[in-house]
Parts: C-alpha cells; sequence; structure tokens
C-alpha cells in the first residue's frame, strides 16, 4: 500500500500502527522495508510484547514506538497525539474530550470519559469475551497438537494470539500462562515443560469456564455442510483468495463446518492465501469424499 501511493504520487500516511507477529513478512521486516522508500511516516508498534530489549529491537527495526496489547483508547490518543498535529480543536462525538489543547503544561493529557465512550468500551468487552469463547474451546489441544507434530511455529503463533487474546479480556493469569508457553517455544525451541502446557490448559479452561457460552449461541458445533453448501462456499471463497480479499475471515466459521477443512481455516486466519488457495483446490477435488 505504501508503495502504491508512491507510485500514484499520493501523500504518504500520516501515521502507520504494525503488528509484530504476522505471516509471510513480520512486522520488523516490513517496517525495515517501509523505511528504505523514505516516506518518513512513522511506524509505531502494536504489540503484546513490550520488555525493554523487544522496544530496543523495534527501534532498531525502524519502529521509533508502540502501544502495548491490550490498550486503552488513553494510550491509543497518547501515540496519536505525538505523532499527527489536530488542524482544530474541536469535540469528538461527544466520547473524549481532550482539554487544554492537545497537552496541558506537565506535557501529559488529559481526557474526559463521557457516558457514550464508557458505553462503548463496555459493548466492545462483551464482543471480545463473546469472540474469546467461540474461538478458544480447541485451543489448547491444537498447541498441544502442533508442539507433538513438531510444527513449532504454528505452537508458538497460537500461544502469542492467545496471549493477546486474554489480555484483551484482563484475563491476567491466562495470559502469563500463555506468555510462559510462548516463550519457551520462542527460536524453535522444541522443548516445553508439562508444567507449563499444564497451567496453560487450567488456565484456559477456567477462563471459558467462567465466561460460559456465547450469548443466544447454542453450545453445540454448527450443522456440517452439505456437499451442495460446500461447494457454493468454494466457489465464492476461490476469487476472494485470488484477489487477496481478507474479508475471507468472514467465512471461518461456515469453512469450519467443512470436515476436513480445518488446515484451511488455519491458513486464512494467518493470512496466508497462497497457501489457502492450494489447500481449497485440494478440498474441491475431494469434497465428494469430505462431506
Amino acid at each position: 500500500m505504501v508503495q502504491e501511493r508512491l507510485a500514484k504520487s499520493e501523500k504518504p500516511f500520516d501515521l502507520i500502527f504494525m503488528d509484530i507477529f504476522m505471516p509471510v513478512m513480520d512486522g520488523l521486516e516490513a517496517a525495515a522495508n517501509i523505511a528504505a522508500l523514505g516516506t518518513d511516516t512513522p511506524i509505531v508498534a502494536m504489540t503484546a510484547n513490550i520488555m525493554a530489549s523487544d522496544l530496543e529491537n523495534y527501534r532498531k527495526h525502524g519502529l521509533p514506538d508502540y502501544v502495548g496489547k491490550p490498550f486503552t483508547s488513553q494510550e491509543l490518543w497518547r501515540v496519536l497525539l505525538k505523532y499527527l498535529r489536530p488542524i482544530a480543536e474541536m469535540p469528538l462525538s461527544g466520547e473524549l474530550k481532550i482539554e487544554n489543547g492537545a497537552l496541558n503544561g506537565s506535557g501529559n493529557l488529559h481526557f474526559e470519559k463521557h457516558n457514550t465512550q464508557s458505553g462503548y468500551e463496555d459493548e466492545l468487552q462483551q464482543k471480545l469475551r463473546t469472540s474469546f469463547v467461540k474461538h478458544n474451546q480447541t485451543k489448547f489441544m491444537e498447541i498441544a497438537q502442533a508442539i507433538e507434530s513438531g510444527d513449532i511455529k504454528l505452537a508458538h503463533r497460537l500461544a502469542h494470539s492467545l496471549k493477546g487474546n486474554a489480555g484483551q479480556i484482563s484475563k491476567t493469569k491466562l495470559q502469563s500462562a500463555a506468555a510462559e508457553v510462548e516463550d519457551q517455544l520462542k527460536d524453535g525451541a522444541t522443548s516445553i515443560s508439562d508444567e507449563s502446557l499444564n497451567s496453560l490448559k487450567v488456565e484456559l479452561n477456567a477462563a471459558l469456564e467462567e465466561l460460559g457460552p456465547p450469548p443466544g449461541e447454542p453450545q453445540e458445533k454448527s450443522n456440517v455442510l452439505n456437499v451442495q453448501q460446500a461447494r457454493a462456499l468454494f466457489e465464492k471463497l476461490g476469487p476472494m483468495l485470488e484477489h487477496i480479499n481478507t474479508e475471507c475471515v468472514d467465512l471461518l466459521d461456515e469453512i469450519r463446518a467443512i470436515p476436513g477443512a480445518e488446515e484451511l481455516a488455519h491458513q486464512i486466519e494467518d493470512y496466508d492465501f497462497e497457501s489457502a488457495a492450494v489447500t481449497l483446490a485440494a478440498l474441491s477435488e475431494n469434497l465428494d469424499s469430505l462431506i
């Protein structure tokens, strides 16, 4: 996207938030490549890994600042106002008010939280909890199976994702357990302690039990798609993968309702559309035998 804007002589982005753990090209490589283009756009890391050593590594790769996951609206505004200059003072739809201009005399931001903002954050938290329950029922099994099969990269990604998800809903014990597993899997290490895995299992089960099933949704898994439904879904999905249409992630629930499509779902979750297209082609050829 940065290259396209340069090619069209369009104004560069004012600010870029960069995820660190991404498939194909991670955030550090992407940031370095963008910096080499000479746009001078500030690139801010958005990550759960904010140890001093991590932050120094980000700076070396052209990311001068960070927003830690999970972050509050105040932390986001801190970064926005550090790198962007407001062109006028105006109310922000009654949600957040910045007093005394962008900064007060001490160089700190002062925020007044309004009821509409509080209501929005409550609603967001509920959506995050619902999403957590929906997508993490089998997460421990997925991590354990990845370790057992020797796919340490997948296990590390799953643990990292679980750590971030737990932080978003303030499940600190689960976040710490996932962080410990993630750390032991770092740099492709193949050994992990049984104690760490057991702790992760216990904390994840405790979180899921506390949160309960998603409101208004049945506890049982969705019905398996029939051949006609699956074929229609695949025909819709094919062009989306070919054109790198990220909206295909909205089809994950339907994809998971097809026996044998677990790998395809994981690849789409990872935005690895090239591999997903290959997997989709193979599944399409054998669809009659799958269902």
